[in-house]
């Protein structure tokens, strides 16, 4: 009997432009997934502070709102394909390079400038995958794509030993560079499979005599013309409150961890392991049965997972008693809550964005959760230096606010979904 598993026969159907990035994917969500964990431990270890690390975060959201607004005009004049290229190697490349030598602050502000530049990538791929493709198929393409970086959770004990035989910054450094050369490799590769889409086509012949500032601000009419949409509306500041979350969470978990927690550098690489296989779980079984008609409870089961992960660790560190079982439970049930969110709200805003004004609209809805994200890192670093669970608990605060406006984004979002599936079924 041939294998019926939605993952897989997704898979299989991919054509074109959504075969090419899926393929490709692994290239640069491995590398990227085994350094994620440790970047706010290998910050303070080069001889970082608190507050430092969320200036740096800061200025890194703030340069990414930059190229946030312009992505839109630079996808639209010089096309998806060729720019998701170029900026890939500009966001990419040229960071891990300068991760790998870093020697002190100056060297991850000059980091995260050249990496701001990944939304420019960000949009071009967002509109790449649903052109020309299958819109009906976005949740399992999504999924599909989130779960290439799970390869990294399975092999991160073997950095953790590393790390126990090498210590943490020759680890890092080495890390790195193998980013480094497996991302080129993947935007070389990703660039030679794919193709200008038809809007994209479109989109080059209308902008070819426009300058990119004029474009960058011409497409703001539309932008507030579509935003008075409560579909649109309550996503973007459902996706913004969610980007905050990730933010604070991906930067200070790690430190809170295991500054409270005592949890090693090197124990902290098996917990990717467990988010891995609990992703992994999840995807298989769980989100193939997530459909994008309904978002109701998909959405509330992810935000209460993201809220309790929390909750465990700041009741557990009092109890004083299987500390260590107490952090896999948070990461565990953080795993379980991204593994749910990343693929529906990718595909809930894919759906509610227009298609012809896709690119201008992505770049002010990136600007818009950007300019709100921007100031988290450095309040968040001043926090930590406070107190380091306070931290935790503006994310708890940020959970709750999101699980009350969840109760309005699935009563708005349902119907326009479905009005969306019907007349793509009709055409």
């Amino acid at each position: 009997m041939e294998y019926s598993h939605p993952l897989w026969r997704t898979l299989r159907s991919l054509k074109g432009n959504q075969r090419a990035l899926v393929v490709t994917e692994p290239l640069w969500s491995v590398p990227n997934n085994l350094f994620t964990p440790f970047i706010s431990v290998y910050m303070a270890a080069i001889g970082l502070n608190g507050e430092q690390i969320g200036k740096t975060v800061s200025v890194g959201l703030a340069m990414q709102l930059v190229w946030g607004l312009l992505s839109g005009a630079i996808t639209d004049k010089y096309g998806r394909q060729k720019m998701m290229f170029v900026f890939g190697l500009l966001s990419w490349t040229i960071p891990c390079m300068l991760w790998a030598i870093a020697q002190g602050y100056l060297y991850f502000m000059v980091a995260v400038v050249f990496n701001s530049m990944w939304q420019v990538t960000g949009n071009c791929f967002s509109c790449i995958i649903v052109e020309d493709g299958d819109t009906d198929s976005l949740v399992n393409i999504w999924t599909l794509i989130n779960l290439t970086g799970l390869v990294a959770g399975f092999i991160s004990p073997i950095v953790g030993l590393f790390i126990d035989r090498f210590t943490l910054v020759p680890t890092m450094r080495a890390i790195y560079i193998f980013s480094m050369v497996m991302m080129t490799i993947k935007f070389v590769l990703q660039y030679y499979m794919s193709y200008e889409s038809s809007t994209g086509k479109r989109r080059i012949k209308e902008c070819e005599r426009t300058p990119i500032l004029t474009l960058t601000f011409s497409g703001w009419s539309v932008f507030i013309s579509e935003i008075r949409k409560p579909s649109l509306l309550l996503c973007l500041v459902l996706m913004a409150l969610l980007n905050i979350f990730s933010t604070v969470q991906t930067t200070f978990w790690p430190l809170y961890v295991t500054k409270t927690y005592a949890v090693s550098n090197a124990m902290l690489s098996l917990f990717p392991l467990a988010a891995s296989l609990t992703t992994l779980a999840v995807y298989m079984f769980v989100t193939p049965r997530i459909h994008i008609r309904s978002v109701r409870y998909p959405l509330f089961v992810g935000i209460g997972l993201h809220s309790a992960g929390i909750i465990v660790l700041l009741v557990g560190e009092p109890l004083r008693t299987n500390l260590l079982w107490i952090v896999f439970l948070s990461a565990i049930c953080e795993a379980f809550a991204i593994a749910i969110l990343g693929p529906l709200t990718e595909s809930m805003m894919s759906i509610v964005v227009p298609g012809e004004e896709r690119a201008r609209i992505n770049s002010f809805i990136f600007a818009f959760i950007l300019l709100l994200s921007t100031p988290v890192g450095w309040i968040a670093g001043a926090l930590f230096q406070v107190n380091r669970v306070l931290p935790m608990i503006l994310n708890l605060c940020l959970i709750v606010i999101s699980a009350i406006l969840s109760l309005f984004v699935a009563r708005v979002v349902h119907p326009k979904v479905v009005n969306h599936a019907q007349n793509t079924n009709i055409g």
